[in-house]
């Protein structure tokens, strides 16, 4: 029973994982980033003791030598912190966001907005005080990056509630 709840609420913390992947950019607010981040820290510890206990009762059947065996409980247990937080940090609004949201401006500081980005995210727009990685905007034009300044403020516009929003366009505020 403990282990279908483990998995369950670490299959709910892939769901922003998977926006993410998708393209879909959901930025909780900062407000509910910082109000939830103790909680997050304990739900990513909870997750990741649970899976820790589980990998280490079958840690002696894992074939191959102590470095092997090391790295098939470390990189479980650090997946686990990290689906446990999300989901805790980033699931609520994002659920919310979904179901009850409507059209939303929602206010951010600008942290970089000059990174090159990666294969995963050309152009990001990198913002403060937000979980990664669920602090950066993909595909924002480079002439409006360019016109950006770390500390410069941003209204992100999309749906959403007070405690989140998936991006759907940006401005600049003065």
């Amino acid at each position: 029973m403990v282990a279908i709840v483990v998995v369950a609420w670490l299959l709910l913390g892939m769901l922003p994982v998977f926006a993410k992947m998708f393209g879909y950019d959901f930025l909780p607010s900062t407000g509910w980033a910082s109000k939830s981040n103790v909680p997050g820290l304990a739900a990513g510890l909870i997750s990741a003791a649970s899976v820790l206990w589980a990998f280490l009762k079958i840690a002696h059947k894992i074939p191959g030598g102590r470095a092997k065996r090391a790295s098939s409980v470390l990189f479980p247990t650090v997946l686990a912190w990290f689906l446990g937080k999300a989901a805790a940090v980033i699931v609520v609004p994002m659920m919310l966001a979904l179901i009850a949201g409507h059209q939303v401006e929602l206010t951010f500081i600008v942290e970089r907005a000059d990174r090159d980005g990666s294969r995963r995210c050309r152009s990001p727009l990198e913002l403060k005080e937000l979980p990664w990685p669920f602090d950066e905007i993909c595909r924002v034009p480079n002439d409006f990056r360019q016109g950006l300044a770390p500390g410069g403020r941003v209204v992100v516009v999309g749906r959403g509630t007070s405690l989140g929003v998936f991006a759907t366009s940006l401005r600049q505020v003065d």
